[in-house]
């Protein structure tokens, strides 16, 4: 189970917290859990925290992130009655293809995703009501929800989460009474709405023994829109992620849509929309040709390897990892290895789309590939704008969403900002257009 959930609890001003390593920030504490492996939040979790001398007594907020879709299903009692289940787990194929049919275009209208797909909530809920059963009184419970729940808070969602499930109208605000119904659920199995930002207080009769009776729980929406807000996303300012999957989000404007065919739409904290591009496979994909070519997972080694290809790279598709198939032909390591940093970058690119980066924009750039240089500088070259390594990231966010003032005075690391390389512009846009021909031709070879 790949899904996780970061939790930041807020300590009062007069507290001797300390900040997560490499945070930059100060006065709150983290801890992150599998979602597998959720069952409690005891008192003594907080005493286990950076936080010098705090008890679980000091916490008067705490902010929750998460990926979204990852859910389990609770009864009356708040409960598990089934695993959590996450959004690469794609069983629900038949039952995304049965809802597409029941909901047609109307579910791109109201929810921004282009189709119904296996990985949605919307889909596992009904797989699981087949499989199972699902009656009125169990709750399906996100994983946010789910820690919130165990901390003494209602069954509550925030907005920007919700908007990601398959069940939520982004034009109406609120559960889709379509979705729900076809998913044979009442909206109540599916909890409140508040917005992300709003302090939601814990009650007595389920607040667990330890935490201070003015507890509150702020659902901070999904990762990346924490890491956004943790940024300082605005226009002309958008947000790269390099983890598992690639994203791109922007802020998109007041109003929603228009929708479009590749991008996901979601309110952002505060007021306005976001739109989010992705492709399913970044770091993954480079992960397995490492392994592939190398025989084991190096990405410091991986990128030096790639430094040295020649003129004459292959391509790389990323959605083809996992089969030699991904290269359009075999040379050797050094320009295998760079034609998947270069294939990733083109992908994210194609997927962005020409038409939503101007060259005077900037791109701040989060997760673990991040850190190499050499592919932060490719895809600066890839897209002609700046790309900036930030200093924040979704905890930040998260702690701002919770009220928290975090300082501005961080020192900017080493190779912080990458500025695209004319003489390198040029060639990656005759490469990018050879690259899309080549993506052409091979999906009519599979039609």
């Amino acid at each position: 189970m790949a899904s996780t959930c970061s939790l930041i609890s807020r300590m009062p001003s007069t507290s001797e917290a300390t900040c997560p390593s490499g945070s930059g920030s100060s006065g709150y504490v983290l801890a992150a859990f599998a979602a597998g492996a959720v069952v409690a939040i005891p008192a003594r979790l907080i005493r286990l925290s950076p936080a010098a001398g705090a008890t679980a007594d000091d916490v008067c907020r705490i902010a929750l992130t998460s990926q979204a879709q990852t859910f389990c299903i609770c009864d009356d009692k708040g409960k598990p009655v089934s695993s959590f289940l996450g959004w690469t787990d794609l069983r629900a194929e038949e039952e995304a293809a049965e809802l597409q049919k029941l909901l047609g275009d109307s579910f791109h209208h109201e929810t921004g995703w282009s189709k119904v797909r296996p990985g949605h909530m919307l889909s596992k809920v009904l797989w699981w009501r087949k499989q199972h059963g699902l009656p009125g009184y169990h709750r399906i419970v996100s994983l946010p929800s789910y820690l919130a729940m165990q901390l003494g808070a209602a069954h509550v969602s925030d907005s920007n989460l919700a908007a990601m499930s398959g069940f939520y109208s982004i034009p109406d605000k609120c559960w889709w009474a379509e979705a729900i119904e076809v998913a044979g659920i009442s909206a109540a199995q599916l909890g409140l709405i508040v917005e992300a930002g709003k302090p939601v207080p814990t009650r007595s009769e389920s607040r667990r023994l330890g935490y201070s009776e003015s507890l509150e729980i702020v659902f901070a929406g999904n990762d990346h829109t924490a890491g956004a807000v943790g940024c300082g996303c605005r226009t002309g300012r958008s947000v790269m992620t390099l983890g598992t999957a690639g994203v791109y989000y922007r802020l998109a404007g007041r109003e929603p849509g228009p929708f479009s065919a590749h991008g996901l739409w979601g309110p952002y904290p505060g007021d306005g929309y976001y739109e989010l591009f992705h492709i399913t496979h970044a770091c993954s994909a480079l992960d397995w040709a490492d392994k592939y070519l190398f025989g084991s997972v190096d990405s410091p080694r991986f990128v030096e390897s790639a430094r040295k290809a020649g003129p004459d790279t292959p391509f790389f598709d990323p959605d083809r990892w996992g089969s030699a198939n991904a290269w359009s032909s075999r040379t050797n390591v050094e320009e295998m290895s760079y034609a998947v940093l270069e294939g990733i970058a083109f992908a994210l690119r194609a997927c962005a789309g020409e038409a939503r980066v101007a060259k005077d924009d900037e791109i701040l750039i989060l997760g673990g590939g991040s850190r190499l240089d050499f592919w932060v500088q490719l895809l600066a070259n890839t897209f002609g704008c700046p790309f900036v390594r930030s200093t924040r990231d979704g905890l930040d966010g998260a702690a701002l969403l919770a009220g928290l003032d975090i300082p501005t005075g961080h020192s900017h690391p080493p190779n912080w900002r990458f500025a695209p390389e004319a003489f390198r512009m040029d060639e990656l846009g005759k490469r990018y257009s050879l690259w899309r021909s080549h993506q052409l031709e091979r999906a009519k070879w599979n039609a």
